[in-house]
């Protein structure tokens, strides 16, 4: 089992970290979007306190990492939410519960942050990824497209 206390926030400084596995991960393809622009737009984010990267180190290597996206509430502008834009971990790490340590990470961060809840999408394939969102207590609120829209209530 792998202790949250593993799972590290990246700063701004240390975004070069995170690089060579968000390529990996396909979060950034360039049939899509030139990634330069892609990890340029995170940075900003970053600096902007508007998105949280967190992720799992193993012998000076990032293996899993999660993106957390400031999201304002559309019912009232002064509060906000969080929103887990991606979340991925290297093949060879899978099923380790690194995944599930990096999501406990975000909801105690979001917690710390007094947000009302969290929310994710999610493909409707993705079998593995339903059964740990909602082990954790993510539920499953709405189907958009091809995608499940989950939300974990902190409020």
């Amino acid at each position: 089992m792998v202790d949250i206390e593993e799972i590290v926030e990246i700063k701004c400084k240390d975004f070069h970290l995170v690089n060579e596995i968000m390529i990996e991960s396909k979060l950034m393809q360039d049939q899509l979007f030139d990634s330069q622009n892609a990890i340029e737009f995170i940075k900003d984010k970053m600096n902007r306190n508007k998105t949280k990267i967190f992720v799992k180190f193993d012998n000076d290597q990032v293996v899993g990492f999660i993106l957390l996206f400031y999201k304002v509430n559309p019912l009232c502008v002064t509060s906000y939410n969080w929103h887990i834009s991606y979340l991925y971990v290297k093949p060879t790490f899978r099923r380790k519960h690194i995944a599930k340590a990096i999501l406990q990470k975000c909801i105690d961060y979001a917690m710390e942050t007094k947000v009302g809840h969290i929310s994710l999408n999610t493909d409707t394939q993705n079998f593995a990824a339903h059964s740990l969102y909602e082990s954790l207590g993510f539920k499953k609120k709405v189907f958009i497209a091809n995608y499940f829209y989950y939300e974990f209530q902190l409020k």
